[in-house]
């Protein structure tokens, strides 16, 4: 019989986002930024982190993103220019934007045609001190991603407005859903749009994964084993209502015989898990090969309530217990 925890997995997304304590008994699971916590844009934020589109909001510690503050169309111009990889511009455009941090951020934006300035018709100003309104907004996102005109009207409120084509061009596209769920038969084309709201929008402009973090259930160097190894425990402290990930059970089989193979295969070779004493229903990944071993797996995601709660992870090889795992989840907001 052969079996591994799957640690590999597991580093993989916690290089990114957990914190190990020094006595390696708990870990903290929050992700890129110390301020979104429980945020509903928690996942955009850390998606457009991980694409390098958003360094934070506190330089040079950036350890926050401040998502309830407004968006600058400086800001916006920093952000749209790293994630459409622009490269600068040999043209000064606008006139007010001399010795901004995002001057050379604004220049890119101009030449590439995502931006035509704040002043039409002269347009010889950008205004990056103002903020980005959810119309103007819409109007950026449609240049940079090229959309064609659509037919159907989404709201209710943009009839009169200027950037009602672009508004309408992005919600067929799902880049917005609407501003009143779950109706969402409204766009409130003239309201401020914060860091958290941005980072959503970008990441449905490009297509991006919003990042989901795995919690170690198996991840024996982050947790506190027993001498021979069968009962482990680990306290995890994590945000409200974000999706996290449990990814576990590596069994493997290289194979090597038919009995092997046979316990491999069974039905009762599992991974179960338990939250707050209640089973949960996994799915199974597709059977995996590679190297000449072929491994099982099975995946939940998870959203936690204000409080403590016990997950309970179990790994069966044909029936025979193997290893128990006790995770202590603190959420909070």
């Amino acid at each position: 019989m052969k079996w591994l925890s799957a640690t590999l997995a597991m580093f993989a997304l916690m290089t990114l986002a957990v914190v190990v304590s020094d006595e390696a008994e708990g870990v903290s699971i929050f992700g890129y930024f110390t301020d979104d916590n429980g945020s509903i844009f928690e996942g955009d934020i850390d998606a457009i982190a991980k694409a390098n589109i958003t360094r934070g909001c506190n330089p040079p510690t950036n350890d926050r993103y401040c998502p309830d503050d407004r968006v600058t169309r400086g800001q916006m111009a920093a952000f749209l220019r790293r994630a459409l990889n622009l490269p600068d511009a040999d043209i000064d455009f606008f006139d007010d934007d001399n010795g901004s941090t995002f001057e050379v951020d604004i220049n890119a934006l101009a030449d590439a045609g995502v931006t035509k300035g704040c002043n039409p018709p002269a347009n010889s100003r950008y205004c990056p001190g103002d903020s980005v309104d959810r119309g103007q907004m819409a109007a950026f996102l449609r240049r940079a991603t090229k959309l064609p005109n659509v037919d159907t009207d989404y709201f209710v409120d943009d009839d009169t407005s200027t950037f009602h084509g672009d508004i309408n061009a992005i919600a067929e596209d799902g880049i917005t859903f609407g501003c009143n769920p779950p109706s969402n038969d409204r766009y409130c084309p003239n309201d401020a749009v914060t860091r958290g709201q941005m980072a959503a929008f970008i990441r449905r402009a490009l297509n991006l994964p919003s990042v989901i973090l795995t919690i170690p259930v198996g991840d024996h160097a982050t947790m506190s084993c027993s001498k021979d190894g069968e009962r482990c425990s680990l306290t995890v402290d994590l945000s409200v209502g974000r999706v996290y990930r449990i990814q576990e059970g590596l069994f493997q089989a290289n194979p090597a015989s038919s009995s092997e193979q046979n316990g491999f295969n069974s039905q009762d070779t599992s991974f179960t898990l338990s939250l707050g004493g209640s089973n949960l229903s996994l799915n199974e990944i597709n059977k995996q090969t590679g190297g000449g071993v072929t491994n099982r797996l099975w995946r939940r995601n998870l959203t936690f309530a204000p409080g403590t709660h016990t997950l309970v992870g179990q790994w069966r090889w044909n029936g025979t217990l193997l290893q128990t795992s006790t995770i202590t989840v603190h959420a909070a907001s």
